[in-house]
């Protein structure tokens, strides 16, 4: 193995055939084990069941390329010392720990602040247990260099949750992540053998996200889950901390490469962050109102979506790899920021501090009392949700009174939970509805809790959708994190 693009082509050649051949045999065996996608959830946009086992084919084809040649007896294990104190390693190990903890959550559900926990054991094991620095970090703190270990595991941790949450359509963060993928690998080409062990890992991990995307196109057969994202999350984010330019540049033009990469992930994620808080939700409650939804919203079908959002992750991904090889600078930076900005004007969110229409009624509230209102909802359902651990019938008939004035609050004026074609437990008045909408309650089969709603369904709210799904596991009695 003497010269590096024919190592990389050959790892990720073995890592795509891997995925692409075993990931029929993972469904196969998915569904015969009776594993079922038995989420509820307004924000879905696929039918039928879909497994989650594309997250653990994908882990298991990388580990075998990727681990087979760090730890052989080859050239390249020789540039890379696999259980030693190695930054590679780190990213390696840290990746896999996170994608343990998506895998956790895609079979039984962990609650969001158990998932954060083990992504940030795994960024601090990598950073401070491994020597994975953000060089560039360190050299623009200067006297304040100390801090940059612990924003280092921060931006670890957001890396993973960006990718996490572009996780909404078909192929989309699997794209994604192919497209930073492959500027690391690019760089590591230009880098020559100093760089083989990082192009290794970044040529198997593209290699093995190829071939995902065979069986993850729309309409996809299988779906990464949280064990994917978190997985591919993790390690683009720590392999794009191991990417210099291949001449000397300035610490922010450094700094930058990473953040171009990820610009559009990162930015979605802090749009959903600085909505949330603003609108009184749960800043890990999921809602309908990403970048991919907006733009499904002005009509553009599934595929097409995708294939923007593509196209705009590789614009900036080129802009990164411009400085990697030494073109750009300040230029690059400069257009990757006015991208942003036009891209979250022609969105509409530039208008996410906008008095917004209250739930029943027509008239307008401010940001204050939307936020007050959606807080006072959830807390009453949290208080709810804490009450008596009955389930079913008993459940369904003593909570039915409670929950009418919380859904009255929400444009809901009635609702029935069936088994099968029996009302079980209803209360309130249709009159003036404009349809019924039905979900199945989890973990009871053939129940289902129907809705009257005041307004037609496109015209809900996300705050709205994501509270009609707290109504769903509160009769259910689910407990938090349970998909």
């Amino acid at each position: 193995m003497s010269t590096t693009p024919w190592v990389l082509w050959l790892a990720g050649s073995l890592a795509f055939v891997l995925v692409a051949l075993g990931m029929p045999l993972a469904i196969r065996g998915w569904r015969a084990l009776g594993r079922q996608d038995r989420e509820v959830s307004l924000r879905k946009v696929h039918i039928g069941e879909i497994p989650r086992v594309g997250g653990f084919v994908l882990m298991l084809g990388f580990a075998i390329v990727a681990i087979r040649g760090l730890a052989g007896t080859t050239e390249l294990s020789a540039a890379h010392e696999w259980f030693s104190r190695n930054p590679i390693t780190g990213a390696v190990l840290g990746a896999l720990i996170c994608g343990g903890f998506g895998l956790l959550d895609d079979l039984v559900g962990l609650r969001a602040r158990y998932k954060l926990a083990g992504q940030l054991v795994a960024a601090t094991l990598a950073v401070f247990g491994f020597g994975l620095q953000w060089v560039a970090l360190a050299d623009l703190l200067g006297p304040a260099s100390m801090l940059a270990d612990p924003l280092t595991v921060l931006f670890l941790v957001a890396g993973v949750n960006a990718i996490n949450l572009s996780d909404g359509l078909d192929g989309l963060a699997g794209g994604i992540t192919a497209i930073g993928l492959t500027v690391v690998v690019l760089a590591a080409a230009s880098h020559g053998a100093a760089a083989v062990a990082v192009g290794w890992v970044a040529a198997t991990a593209l290699g093995a996200v190829l071939g995902f995307l065979l069986h993850n196109r729309h309409p996809a057969r299988v779906f990464m889950g949280d064990a994917g994202s978190y997985f591919l999350g993790f390690l683009l984010t720590a392999l794009l901390l191991l990417v210099h330019p291949v001449r000397e540049r300035v610490a922010i033009i450094n700094l930058s490469i990473p953040l171009m990469v990820l610009a559009l992930p990162l930015f979605d994620m802090l749009l959903a962050i600085v909505r949330r808080a603003a609108r009184g939700q749960p800043i890990f409650a999921p809602d309908c109102d990403h970048i991919h939804h907006r733009l499904l919203a002005r009509g553009l079908p599934h595929a097409r979506v995708v294939q923007v959002l593509w196209l705009s992750a590789t614009l900036f991904a080129g802009l990164a790899y411009l400085n990697v090889i030494g073109v750009g600078g300040w230029s690059t930076l400069t257009g990757a920021a006015l991208a942003m900005l036009v891209v979250a004007a022609l969105l509409g969110y530039h208008n996410l501090l906008r008095r917004l229409p209250a739930f029943t009624g027509d008239h307008l509230l401010g940001l204050r009392d939307r936020r007050r209102q959606v807080m006072e909802i959830l807390a009453a359902l949290d208080l709810l949700a804490a009450s008596e651990k009955d389930l079913e019938e008993p459940r369904w008939r003593r909570l039915t009174p409670e929950l009418a004035p919380v859904l009255a609050r929400l444009g809901v004026p009635s609702f029935q939970v069936r088994r099968d074609a029996e009302v079980v437990a209803s209360t309130g008045t249709d009159q003036g509805a404009w349809a019924w909408l039905s979900l199945p309650l989890p973990g009871s089969p053939g129940v289902e809790l129907r809705l009257a709603l005041a307004v037609r369904l496109p015209d809900l709210q996300p705050e709205q959708l994501m509270l009609l799904e707290r109504v769903v596991a509160v009769l259910a009695g689910a407990p938090a994190g349970q998909r």
